[in-house]
């Protein structure tokens, strides 16, 4: 799978930057020392031509030469370990992924013996296969608990998951090579390579033709394609967009009922771990720079924040907000967060994240005054959702947002952007504290809740979904802030009320024939409540104490999928049965007049996806 290019004097010229003088001895010479680089791109040549002849120096002193080029020869051997091409594009790591998958699959026919089928298959096999793993790079699946032999090996012998594994490998080993070589910089290619972002454009380029040649019909006829059903869940950056503001705007309105403070902070990593450096308007090599790659310093920044978390926890100290982790420049992340806390407690958070931001190279030069960033939230100037908002969309698809920092078009840079965070593995949007979103998209699924239902189940529910609006009532908007207030209040932590009910599918198996996890079902929440069995209805002041768990099913459909050339079932397209992974049917008539005879009197008749099961303590009170 390696390829070979023509050597760098033809086409160096047309890649070099304008401030790399490099005179034709000096490209000679480079020839001369290194002669494997004539097999690289023409583009990498030009720029590891570059960084050698300023490495080297004018020749005079020896050791710097012979530095250079032990640098040199070290960057040509770590480009060309690649198995795919420098220059590689989607389609030919999709290609190697079914050349791979096929050569591991074809293992499995390999000397097997009818005496001794169970060991080849369970350890003789899946070693060859990881082997195969190896040399690509590729960390082979690990058999434990949720991974059998015959699962790891079906996972290697899958076209999509060494897909998955190779754009993983190679787009960071790529964006490694570039970051050292300079080019992913301010004034080349700002966050992330150009490779990359063509990359990473072909792929989604290719995921939306096949989502749009792609139909599904469910059990009521209805008929989508894959494209028009992901445009409707949090996919779509609009609906993500909106729904990220509509939970920062939710928290910021609890802010100032309780009359909390707000302030917005930027985490940076040490100036070790950034490839270049601003030299007015030019960007320079940092001599500091140690190696470190953007998911590196994204795991660093996560450490931090983890003890800055335990240090507040110590003191007393609550937060609650939104965290948001981009790219400068060069592709190092930072954070920005958007935090809420008791009034008071400002100076203590200001102390404890400069104290733990600065523990590494907090003496370095610019360290006090920029690694760390405070600012107070204040309402006259504007709201806390507002001032994040520009960050949200920056980040996302640059909606109403014009240029970013750096000047440059703000939709092309949200892409970029998209680009480092998928390549890295960096998620982008974090929330801090509160009750966690789960149960509150998996309310949107819930058609109604039952009357006597617990009150706070019942807010939950109408603070998610969108009521009619009768003469401008307050019921009738979506509200993060009520739905929070009905979990047990912004600082319930773990306690929230209402989780998401969670179905053990028996029988049915993954993609790789494991058994299937556990899927969504619905909404479910637990209730004591004190109630008089017959057997103690004599007695006035005699109650027993039992726990009800309420269940309230989400709509859920059972596709069929057709794949065909067009974006409706055609004649000729073939309808596949449904699958796993589709499959999200709730359960009929019949498991709702279940739940009904365990719930005797109490069970709710004017609502239809509503199960309740009691469980009776021993204890009782008198």
């Amino acid at each position: 799978m390696q390829r070979h290019h023509a050597g760098p004097c033809a086409t160096l010229s047309r890649t070099l930057s304008p401030d790399m003088m490099i005179t034709p001895a000096v490209l000679d010479l480079f020839g001369r020392v290194c002669p494997p680089a004539s097999d690289l791109p023409a583009q990498w040549v030009g720029d590891l031509a570059g960084e050698w002849s300023a490495r080297r120096g004018d020749g005079g002193d020896i050791h710097q030469a012979a530095h250079a080029s032990a640098w040199l020869w070290g960057q040509v051997q770590n480009l060309q370990a690649m198995q795919l091409g420098l220059d590689a594009s989607d389609s030919e790591l999709c290609r190697a992924a079914e050349e791979l998958a096929t050569k591991c699959a074809s293992m499995r026919q390999l000397h097997q013996l009818p005496l001794q089928r169970d060991f080849w298959e369970e350890y003789i096999v899946p070693e060859a296969m990881a082997r195969v793993c190896k040399t690509q790079g590729v960390e082979p699946p690990k058999i434990g608990k949720l991974v059998t032999p015959e699962g790891a090996a079906a996972r290697m012998s899958d076209d999509l998951w060494w897909r998955r594994k190779l754009r993983a490998v190679y787009g960071r080993a790529v964006e490694v090579a570039a970051i050292e070589l300079g080019r992913v910089s301010k004034t080349r290619e700002i966050y992330a390579s150009n490779q990359t972002c063509e990359r990473r454009a072909q792929q989604i380029e290719r995921n939306t033709a096949a989502m749009e040649a792609t139909t599904a019909v469910n059990e009521l006829g209805q008929e989508f394609t894959l494209a028009e059903l992901a445009a409707k869940g949090p996919s779509n950056k609009a609906i993500r967009r909106a729904e990220l503001m509509t939970r920062i705007a939710g928290f910021e309105r609890i802010a100032q009922g309780h009359q909390h403070a707000g302030l917005f902070l930027t985490m940076t990593c040490p100036s070790r771990m950034h490839k270049m450096r601003m030299a007015g308007r030019d960007a320079v090599p940092n001599p500091k720079y140690d190696g470190t790659n953007p998911r590196e310093a994204g795991q660093y920044l996560g450490k931090v924040w983890a003890r800055i978390r335990a240090k507040l926890h110590r003191e007393g100290v609550k937060l609650y907000g939104f965290r948001i982790a981009e790219p400068q420049h060069d592709g190092t992340p930072h954070w920005h967060m958007l935090v809420f806390h008791e009034s008071g407690h400002g100076q203590i958070i200001r102390d404890v994240v400069r104290a733990y931001a600065l523990a590494d190279s907090g003496t370095e030069r610019g360290a006090a005054e920029h690694r760390c960033d405070f600012k107070a939230i204040d309402a006259e100037k504007g709201t806390a959702a507002g001032y994040i908002a520009k960050y949200v969309s920056k980040n996302i698809d640059g909606y109403r947002v014009e240029t970013d920092l750096h000047g440059n078009d703000c939709i092309t840079a949200s892409q970029r952007v998209e680009a480092w965070a998928t390549t890295w593995g960096i998620r982008q949007f974090q929330q801090i504290g509160g009750p966690p979103v789960g149960p509150w998209r998996e309310l949107r699924r819930v058609e109604s809740v039952p009357e006597n239902a617990p009150q706070y189940m019942q807010d939950a529910w109408s603070a998610v979904n969108k009521l009619q609006v009768i003469e401008g009532r307050e019921l009738a908007s979506v509200s993060w802030d009520r739905y929070v207030k009905a979990q047990g209040g912004v600082f319930c932590g773990r306690r929230y009320r209402v989780r998401v009910a969670m179905r053990q599918r028996h029988g049915e198996t993954n993609r790789y024939r494991e058994q299937a996890c556990p899927v969504a079902m619905g909404v479910e929440c637990v209730e004591r409540e004190l109630y008089k069995p017959a057997h103690m209805q004599h007695i006035p002041s005699a109650f027993a104490e039992r726990t009800t768990l309420w269940i309230a099913d989400s709509v859920r459909h059972t596709w069929a999928i057709s794949r065909g050339t067009g974006s409706r079932i055609g004649a000729g397209a073939e309808r596949l049965p449904p699958r796993t992974r589709v499959n999200n049917c709730t359960a009929g008539t019949e498991a709702v007049q279940a739940g009904r005879s365990e719930m005797g009197e109490k069970a709710p008749e004017n609502v239809m996806n509503i199960r309740v099961v009691v469980h009776v303590n021993e204890a009782m009170r008198v």
